[in-house]
């Protein structure tokens, strides 16, 4: 049996996120399925991008926000340039947390325009 793994990601605007996924990291619009549907794919990983209305029910009785939230589930992007990907972050409308430096690698955390936490790594 073959097996593959994708992720979803709520966002609070699909053409926004379809824009930053695309142009700040890379990622290929593989399928725009319907208004509030996306699917992007990077290194055989496929990212289902729905857009859902800040405040609607997102499980149990958590409420979804779209102001920066942690979760120890997040994204690694590896980056050939660390500095330019940083950059391409903030001007999509991102934000990098800040970055650590070291002799074999260095990695920046960042979220997305809506709140969504991930790094980039080189």
């Amino acid at each position: 049996m073959s097996q593959k793994i994708s992720i979803t990601i709520d966002v609070a605007d699909l053409t926004k996120a379809i824009d930053f996924y695309v142009q700040a990291l890379s990622c290929d619009l593989k399928d725009k399925h319907s208004e509030d549907w996306a699917v992007l794919s990077i290194g055989g990983l496929n990212i289902n991008l729905l857009e859902k209305n800040e405040g609607t029910t997102a499980a149990a009785e958590h409420k979804r926000s779209y102001k920066r939230h942690w979760t120890p589930v997040h994204l690694d992007f590896n980056v050939d340039n660390l500095e330019a990907s940083m950059e391409l972050v903030k001007k999509y409308g991102g934000e990098v947390e800040g970055h650590v430096s070291a002799e074999d690698s260095a990695f920046a955390h960042c979220s997305d325009p809506f709140g969504n936490g991930f790094c980039i790594v080189s």
